[in-house]
């Protein structure tokens, strides 16, 4: 346990929570460890969820299916990030799908014990209350950013606003994104072979350069 400690204790969530108070809040958030392998399923649509996940290790993504099976990339998650917060707090099912891209450790925290304070008046949970708003927060930007570039009509035009927003947060014309080419086609809700035509165009009307996930506005 310590060493999993040791992974998360750096995590936005935990952000100002010494690693004393880590094994504390363990036992009173009824925290619950599980490990996934590649390719299985962590969370299902339609589920109920009562535990958010924090991520200490491997790599996640959340996906959206459409009647016909299409998928479409809503957004991944790293080590230390958390996920299902949202869903956790309203009584509703969860309308997406959590899959494991690598072999995966989670931490599960009870929503419940988070929001409310216990007897023991542990002072972490101030502390985790603030963190989880932020980085609630942080999400709604980021989900904004992404219905933005999905708002656009055309291949072309949501491939130009992703790539501006992601020179603007690199704060360079010269960057790396996260996602390979057919996870970025299921992020923009696009055609890879469309896609990869657009970004051909461009490169020949000397708007950008590229070579894999390595991008350059010019």
């Amino acid at each position: 346990m310590l060493n999993e400690l040791e992974k998360i204790k750096d995590s936005e969530l935990l952000n100002g929570i010494t690693v004393e108070e880590l094994s504390s809040m363990l036992g009173c958030l009824r925290g619950v460890i599980k490990k996934y392998q590649k390719d299985e399923l962590v969370l299902s649509e339609g589920e109920k969820i009562e535990k958010f996940g924090l991520l200490i290790e491997g790599r996640l993504r959340i996906v959206l299916y459409d009647y016909l099976g299409n998928k479409t990339i809503i957004s991944e998650i790293k080590p230390n990030q958390i996920f299902g917060e949202a869903f956790a707090y309203v009584d509703k099912v969860s309308s997406t799908n959590i899959e494991a891209i690598e072999d995966s450790k989670i931490l599960f925290l009870d929503s419940e014990k988070l929001s409310t304070p216990c007897n023991n008046g542990c002072l972490f949970h101030k502390q985790l209350v603030k963190n989880l708003l932020y980085i609630i927060s942080n999400k709604n930007v980021n989900l904004t950013e992404k219905i933005e570039c999905m708002s656009q009509r055309t291949t072309r035009e949501k491939l130009l606003i992703f790539l501006n927003m992601e020179s603007i947060k690199n704060n360079s014309k010269e960057f790396t994104i996260a996602f390979d080419r057919q996870a970025l086609a299921d992020y923009l809700g696009v055609e890879r072979s469309a896609m990869s035509a657009e970004l051909s165009k461009l490169r020949n009307e000397g708007v950008l350069e590229s070579e894999k996930n390595k991008f350059k506005l010019l």
